[in-house]
């Protein structure tokens, strides 16, 4: 079988719902299988496959007609432009997350321009959106730490993005020992493992049994945490296959937030002087819950993803 009978055939077995994108999934796997681009197999479908990478296309072409994640099928996911290893340990990430991360990078550069620090800007190769910490030895003096890392694409991002940036500490704590062990081998995938402490834990919990032994003056946190209710998780068959325990967030969604707060409160009445950014990831139908369980802040702000919904809260302690 060549390579264009092979998606031939493939298409219209892909072509059930929620699938919309069939030609595309049809393509990246039989990448994947044969350990080529995309664009090889187009300019070469008179290539003929194995029996063995024609069983091994088969197969996974029937698990996607079954609504398994393209990513848990290619053990990859893209994300903010960099390739991260997915298995059925942690969540697949998605494109909204992203809008994240630039909150958190956008109020970095907002706390360097605020000590007078100069700011280089460079061009970077994932995005141009934001200047980019190029300048060695620039100072941002914080702990920025993620909460529920997963697959630790938010927390590897961040430390990539601000690479040349000094005083700076990186947390992920996760409850689950196989997210944190796929978040560690992607840590090792883009050379950051060194910078960023793995934490096994609820929340902020073992944050904060180490805290003592470092001195923080601006504390970032980023909680991707589940939001989703079980019934979004019953009426989303596209996510039956992934972890429930990253996805259910509880009667309302919010239930891990409500601890997160706890703990912020807790934490907030400790210390103080210690200046705090809470940067989570919410349900666009989540917003005035989520500011009546942050109602002790300071400020909480509501960001709104690239289609209008609102997506991301910033929380001012």
């Amino acid at each position: 079988m060549t390579i264009s009978q092979a998606l031939i055939k493939a298409y219209p077995k892909l072509q059930v719902p929620p699938i919309n994108s069939a030609y595309l999934d049809a393509e990246l796997l039989l990448s994947d299988v044969l350990k080529k681009p995309r664009e090889w197999l187009l300019a070469n479908p008179a290539e003929r496959l194995t029996k063995k990478q024609t069983e091994k296309y088969n197969e996974l072409i029937l698990k996607r007609t079954r609504r398994v994640p393209i990513a848990y099928l290619t053990r990859e996911k893209e994300f903010y432009g960099r390739p991260f290893y997915i298995d059925e340990r942690v969540l697949v990430p998605r494109p909204e997350t992203e809008i994240m991360v630039e909150e958190v990078l956008c109020h970095c550069e907002e706390s360097r321009a605020a000590r007078g620090d100069k700011a280089i800007p460079v061009s970077s190769a994932i995005t141009t959106r934001l200047p980019r910490f190029a300048a060695k030895g620039d100072s941002l003096a914080m702990t920025i730490v993620d909460v529920g890392t997963g697959s630790g694409c938010i927390i590897i991002t961040l430390a990539k993005e601000l690479q040349y940036c000094k005083n700076l500490k990186f947390f992920a704590a996760d409850i689950s020992s196989g997210a944190l062990a796929v978040a560690r081998q992607n840590a090792r995938l883009h050379g950051v493992d060194k910078k960023i402490k793995f934490l096994r834990g609820n929340l902020l919990r073992p944050l904060f049994l180490k805290i003592k032994n470092y001195k923080i003056k601006n504390f970032f946190i980023v909680a991707n945490l589940p939001y989703l209710t079980p019934a979004q998780i019953q009426q989303s068959p596209t996510i039956k296959h992934e972890p429930k325990l990253a996805l259910n967030g509880g009667a309302d969604g919010l239930k891990y937030y409500r601890q997160l707060a706890v703990q912020l409160r807790q934490f907030n009445i400790k210390y103080p002087n210690i200046s705090i950014s809470l940067f989570c990831e919410i349900d666009p139908t989540q917003s005035k819950k989520i500011k009546k369980i942050f109602s002790f802040a300071k400020k909480v702000m509501i960001k709104k993803d690239l289609a209008g919904r609102d997506r991301t809260a910033v929380v001012k302690f």
